[in-house]
């Protein structure tokens, strides 16, 4: 008996509305006995670089094999690609809109085709819905044992690379940004984690200056940073909600000073 493959599903169309039980419904009309999982469906609206973080952060948790359909598409119905990327013994499908670019930090495609063929697709194909008439059956195909090389051309051009900030111990200045807000209001930033001693960071008028090892370690109240699960530095408040203290957004801009 074969082993179900797993598909995990990353989507901005949250649970509010049928999107991603479309997709489901799709794949395992295709594939019925695919495992589904659902990485997040609640990226917020058009947020590439959320979706990249959030990619990136856990794809190596899962088993080699997986199949990842990261569907955050501004330009569904345009002139944009869909690719299908194979490589470190995973296979992403997504947009060609730098939702892969955490990923491809680390990972070396060995194949990188364009999907063209509409035989994997569903029979009819609605000009905003991709999510459900494309990746899903394309996905669901795949885990079925469809090569990749069977979906369209190879694509030559290397994916672009999304850059994660390393801080050094020594003094200098770096500029980053928030890549994430997670459920407990902790600011997720795009600089790679290393202790720091001596630092100011600037988050619009705001100026933090603590670092703890551990929330239990943190001053009370008080905006710090920690070295967060995914190995990126993170603003918090002990048991608070950092956003809302901040007035932080996605994407907001961050000056990090090593003094």
């Amino acid at each position: 008996m074969n082993t179900p493959r797993i598909i995990a599903l990353l989507t901005d169309f949250g649970n509010d509305d049928p999107y991603v039980a479309g997709m489901k419904g799709m794949i395992l009309s295709i594939a019925p006995t695919a495992q589904i999982v659902d990485i997040s469906h609640s990226v917020q609206p058009q947020n590439i670089t959320q979706a990249s973080y959030l990619l990136w952060s856990v794809y190596k948790y899962f088993p080699k094999g997986t199949f990842f359909a990261a569907v955050v598409d501004p330009g569904v119905g345009g002139s944009r690609k869909i690719i299908c990327a194979e490589g470190g013994g995973y296979t992403f499908l997504a947009p060609d809109n730098r939702i892969l670019q955490y990923v491809a930090g680390e990972v070396h495609f060995k194949k990188v085709i364009a999907v063209t063929q509409d035989k994997y697709f569903s029979s009819t194909v609605s000009r905003t819905f991709h999510g459900r008439d494309i990746f899903a059956p394309v996905t669901a195909h795949l885990s079925n044992g469809v090569s990749i090389k069977s979906l369209g051309v190879n694509i030559k051009h290397k994916l672009p690379i999304g850059k994660l900030i390393t801080v050094e111990s020594k003094p200098g200045g770096y500029t980053g940004k928030i890549l994430h807000i997670d459920h407990f209001g902790n600011l997720i930033t795009d600089f790679r984690f290393t202790k720091l001693r001596t630092f100011r960071l600037n988050i619009g008028k705001r100026i933090i200056t603590k670092y703890s090892p551990t929330y239990e370690a943190a001053p009370s109240k008080v905006p710090f940073l920690i070295g967060g699960s995914s190995g990126l530095l993170e603003i918090s408040v002990k048991n608070g909600d950092a956003a809302a203290t901040l007035r932080a957004k996605l994407n907001q801009p961050l000056k990090l000073t090593v003094l």
